[in-house]
């Protein structure tokens, strides 16, 4: 060993302790994440909770899983072709349950029941479990009833048969994480993107349940500590028991390290006892619990005397308490912030290159008080003998796979940290294989020298690795038994009586996709209504007719058509149709949660009509035709419109038409004021005329309204629009202004889940005065404006994007 090795071991015991909860840079901290299923109605069995998915996703997952358990067993069958599922398979089975998730998450929002996303969630990966085990215990049924029959054609079939029966057997754990993986790759994807987004703009979160569930590699393992799953993702460890010693190198007993290594100072009323063993006491502490609390509840005298009545009301109290002094423990980024002293040395670094003293002092006394903690762990490690374990743990996994079929990983780390368990290690093997060939496990005898040389500080690195790997199983392990609980308590209901008992008794939880949806009577609930005035169509017609062209053609071409497909992407209806007018309706059915975006959908249709409008005027520039401007209202109306009928042909009539045409109106004085001024990315205000002034017109109800390509949105709109969307808000200073504007960010999905960008200015309605720069002073009294321009839409949402908050950790318990 090198002189600087030793002298930096001898150190390592001049390090005072140190205590997590001093780290000079503030600690990553776990959000709780709560899977909450309590409140739902049980079932017809009033034990689970009846869940119906939809019958599409269900259908085409079995057809999936069927072609990719084939793909994944083809190579135990002689001459077989590896087929498997098509890229369109693949993307049907994304598209099938994006939809089934979009539609329960409209449908939480309409219910104000968050909680149906995770039920939906928990309930789709119960029905992946259960089929990737049926159908592989199917395929193992079906060999087993062909061996036990006479219908093989001849004894190498049957041999054939036999040995892929036992790989089968051999390899089921191997096979389960493969496929589960394979499906649960698209659900991360859309859960991540669509889905995500989606939940961002209803609710403010993109995740329901946290990723790390849906993540979590322990979701695809028969056992949480399958040696090559642990390898794999984590570290190689074995699980242990209560019995373990300090020096056992087990989670066991890592478990309980944790709490040791770093003692906080407390009071003395049994917290020490439950630090020493803190999961087994407050496991047995809360199973007791709610029996003894209901007697308390209903005074029974079993618990009647005060000081016990006291201790049972101090036990939720007293289960927080070491969670709160080892809480770093549950994020394990903390990892890198504690111990990971090249962090803080890259922090100082950059510190030094921008100048900020304040920072770099800061990192300095970080990276000081990360060499205590480092030292405080690799004391123990190595005073206890764990510290080779934990290198042989890492350097083991690149030779595995050459003598992968000698010994399991387990024993090879034994093999490699133990010498005295070699000699039985090696009749294992010459009993599994016969005699071993010359040199077979020198690599195993080379890995140990190698492991005994390693320099000091790549055995800290290592224990750095170890730490951080631990402490991700643990989180990981923790929301794998939280999510077994949430799964067993929910029963997947496909048998026709059954759905239909539950559906009856109002017990069934059905998540069914967009495009199932379907109901015979729809009851409106509200509506929308947009107004379009078209100035100038009559000057572009009258200049089409002087060339001998076709005006009918070129508005045909250029605006009506594409307006036809924005409304079907949309999902609006043409109420009347001009060459100088459009009004457009939209309503809402109660039957239908996931289309309750009218308000942001009408919205959305304004922007595109103006994109229309601006794309038919540069062909009309490149022409010498006259060009077309464009005012737009929209108004939202609760409660249903009324109809009359001319014939068979409805004629909608509603307040609302009326309000969007005075919306959408501009008065030609302030049209004439503002065109000689900068162009501003603004394009509505509202003026009020003072009483008595000469410009008072009964028909805009005293004020005068400047809208030239902009898009007012009534005050009821905007209510509605929060009730849709969570928006975002933010200020900036407009060009001309001396104040801040507020505006409002926020992300809306058409009819095919596409999320599009709306965002809304919070105007004041000024006080006409001729004499002002700005035609007036603004007043407390606010209307809004759909914001249209391109740059200042970029901005605002770049000031959004400033003020995200940080990334959060999650912490997670169950309700059931």
């Amino acid at each position: 060993m090198k002189l600087r090795d030793l002298c930096r071991r001898a150190c390592l015991f001049f390090y005072p302790r140190a205590d997590p909860n001093q780290s000079p840079v503030a600690l990553h901290t776990a959000v709780p994440a709560v899977i909450n299923l309590a409140g739902f109605t049980k079932g017809i069995d009033n034990v689970h909770l009846d869940v119906q998915l939809s019958p599409q996703f269900q259908g085409h997952t079995e057809t999936l899983l069927a072609a990719l358990v084939e793909q994944e067993t083809q190579d135990r069958r002689v001459g077989a072709t590896r087929r498997g599922p098509t890229f369109q398979q693949w993307e049907e089975f994304r598209n099938l349950y994006t939809r089934m998730m979009e539609a329960a998450t409209h449908q939480a929002k309409s219910k104000n029941e968050p909680s149906l996303v995770q039920l939906a969630q928990v309930a789709t990966i119960k029905f992946l479990l259960e089929e990737v085990d049926r159908n592989l215990d199917h395929m193992r049924q079906k060999l087993r009833r062909a061996l036990a029959s006479d219908g093989l054609r001849s004894d190498t079939v049957r041999i054939e048969a036999n040995e892929w029966l036992s790989w089968l057997i051999q390899n089921k754990a191997k096979l389960k994480y493969k496929i589960l993986r394979q499906l649960l790759t698209p659900i991360l994807q859309s859960e991540e993107g669509t889905l995500g987004e989606l939940r961002q703009s209803l609710w403010g979160e993109r995740w329901s349940l946290p990723r790390e569930f849906i993540s979590n590699p322990l979701l695809l393992a028969d056992s949480p500590f399958d040696e090559e799953l642990l390898m794999t993702h984590y570290v190689l460890l074995e699980e242990g028991g209560i019995q373990d010693g300090d020096r056992t190198y087990s989670y066991a007993a890592m478990d309980r390290l944790i709490p040791n290594l770093f003692p906080t100072p407390m009071s003395h009323h049994g917290t020490r006892t439950a630090l020493a063993q803190p999961e087994q006491v407050l496991a047995r502490t809360k199973a007791e619990f709610p029996k003894a609390a209901k007697k308390l509840e209903l005074g029974q005298g079993s618990v009647g005397n005060e000081p016990t009545k006291s201790n049972f009301r101090e036990v939720p109290r007293r289960e927080d308490s070491p969670k709160t002094q080892f809480a770093w423990a549950e994020v394990p980024a903390n990892v890198d912030l504690l111990f990971d002293d090249s962090l803080a040395t890259n922090q100082i670094q950059a510190a030094k290159r921008s100048g900020d003293e304040s920072a770099r002092a800061l990192w300095k006394a970080q990276r000081r008080f990360q060499r205590r903690m480092l030292a405080t762990v690799e004391r123990h490690f190595r005073r206890n003998g764990l510290l080779m374990q934990v290198v042989a743990a890492f350097e083991i996994v690149p030779i595995y796979k050459e003598l992968s079929g000698l010994l399991a990983p387990g024993e090879l780390h034994r093999f490699v940290v133990n010498q005295a368990a070699r000699k039985g290690l090696l009749e294992k093997i010459d009993n599994k294989q016969g005699p071993r060939r010359p040199g077979e496990m020198a690599p195993l005898i080379q890995l140990s020298q190698h492991i005994a040389k390693l320099s000091h500080r790549k055995e800290r690195d290592l224990l750095i690795k170890f730490v951080k790997a631990f402490l991700t199983f643990r989180r990981d392990l923790t929301h794998l038994q939280i999510l077994r609980q949430a799964v067993a308590v929910i029963e997947l209901r496909t048998n026709p009586n059954d759905l239909r008992l539950s559906r009856a008794n109002l017990s069934l939880h059905r998540f069914l996709g967009t495009a199932e949806i379907q109901t015979s009577v729809q009851t409106v609930r509200n509506h929308v209504i947009l107004k379009a005035d078209i100035r100038g169509s009559t000057k572009v017609v009258a200049e089409l007719c002087n060339r001998s062209l076709n005006p009918a053609s070129h508005f045909s071409l250029n605006f009506f058509d594409p307006l036809n497909s924005v409304l079907q992407t949309y999902g609006a209806n043409k109420v009347f149709i001009e060459g100088d007018a459009v009004i457009l309706s939209m309503t809402e059915h109660k039957e239908t949660p996931e289309h309750q975006f009218s308000a942001a959908r009408m919205c959305g249709i304004g922007k595109r009509l103006l994109d229309l409008v601006q794309k038919q005027n540069t062909s009309c520039r490149k022409n010498g035709l006259p060009e077309l401007e464009i005012g737009i209202g929209v108004v939202y109306c609760e409660g249903p419109p009324t109809f009359l009928f001319d014939g068979n042909q409805p004629i909608m009539i509603s307040p609302a038409i009326g309000m969007a045409d005075r919306l959408s109106s501009c008065s030609w004085m302030l049209r004439n004021e503002q065109t000689n001024q900068k162009r501003v990315a603004t394009n509505v205000q509202i003026y009020d005329i003072p009483q008595g002034h000469s410009r008072t017109e009964d028909k805009f109800e005293g004020r005068l309204r400047y809208n030239v390509n902009g898009i007012e949105l009534n005050k009821e709109g905007f209510v509605k629009l929060q009730s849709e969307l969570t928006l975002q808000e933010v200020t900036l200073v407009l060009p001309r202004d001396d104040t801040p504007t507020t505006f409002f960010f926020g992300k809306y999905p058409d009819l095919n889940g596409a999320l599009h960008r709306l965002i809304i200015r919070l105007g004041h309605i000024r006080s006409f005065d001729q004499r002002h720069p700005q035609l007036g002073i603004p007043m407390s009294e606010a209307f809004y404006e759909v914001i249209v321009d391109d740059t200042l839409r970029s901005q605002v949402e770049a000031a959004v994007n400033a003020h995200k908050p940080p990334l959060r950790y999650h912490q997670a318990r169950i309700a059931l």
